[in-house]
């Protein structure tokens, strides 16, 4: 029988993603690839057709909902209505973060992962759509045009964090699955890629050919690496200099009207990210 997700997790990157993707993967009554953590088909391989998506979710059991975390999907433009033409009846999962923070975690991801040594700033204008990454409003904008409000849960990252609880309770509620199902302690775990490693150039290169190989759908070898613990021989690096309090201010008023619309539109109390 040809399953497909009935629920998709969406974004965005760098806003606790990996940490919520934990939480729901680990619940004997989802089901979410075992082979790949963002399969990411309707953004990058929807050329690939529908059994090639399919083919992710052939292990899901009797009595259990699937679904997929792509963090890429909120950003995209063209993933709404790919998604509204395959999957008309999805719900949507979705934490936010900061958004200069979210933008500060994506520079030091890039610092560990790609190799890169300039600044916060060089990095921002060497990749200016990291900032238009925080703007959440236009985003979610391009999904609510397609789905009705009441498919998506959507999660403020510094509270969903501190209420971990609370999380898996309005988690629960929304997928339809017992609470007492999710794994509490994982609950309380910081899921965080991004500790600064010693050989910053063999790991980006190792980055890189663990993406070509998922191209080219050898999951296996790479899932093989990480069981074997490959990414310990890199070391752990010095971490690099914080984010500047001045910097951190004068990025957050670009997102001043945009955090307001946001709230607006899902709503959502974003009182504590002080924009």
């Amino acid at each position: 029988m040809s399953v497909l997700p009935e629920f998709l997790g969406i974004g965005a990157e760098r806003s606790g993603t990996s940490w919520l993707d934990t939480l729901l993967r680990n619940h004997p009554r989802l089901y979410l690839p075992q082979q790949r953590k963002e399969v990411r088909y309707f953004d990058l391989y929807f050329d690939r057709g529908v059994e090639w998506y399919q083919g992710f979710f052939s292990g899901v059991g009797e009595g259990q909902t699937a679904g997929e975390f792509s963090p890429t999907y909120l950003y995209s433009r063209e993933a709404p209505g790919r998604i509204r033409s395959l999957l008309p009846d999805c719900r949507f999962l979705a934490i936010l973060r900061h958004p200069v923070d979210r933008s500060f975690s994506h520079y030091q991801y890039w610092r560990r992962n790609r190799d890169y040594r300039g600044s916060f700033e060089d990095f921002l204008r060497d990749h200016p759509d990291v900032i238009e990454r925080g703007f959440y409003a236009g985003q979610f904008r391009r999904y609510l045009d397609l789905f009705p409000p009441e498919r998506f849960l959507v999660f403020v990252f510094e509270q969903a964090v501190q209420s971990p609880a609370e999380t898996l309770e309005r988690l629960a509620s929304f997928l339809g699955i017992p609470a007492s199902g999710f794994r509490a302690d994982l609950a309380t775990q910081r899921v965080n890629d991004s500790e600064p490693v010693r050989f910053t150039g063999l790991l980006a290169g190792a980055r890189t050919l663990s993406g070509v190989l998922r191209r080219y759908d050898l999951d296996r070898v790479v899932n093989a690496a990480k069981r074997a613990g490959l990414v310990k021989l890199f070391g752990r690096g010095e971490k690099g200099p914080g984010l500047a309090k001045d910097l951190r201010a004068s990025l957050g008023e670009r997102y001043r009207e945009e955090v307001r619309a946001l709230e607006e539109m899902l709503p959502l109390d974003l009182s504590r990210w002080e924009i």
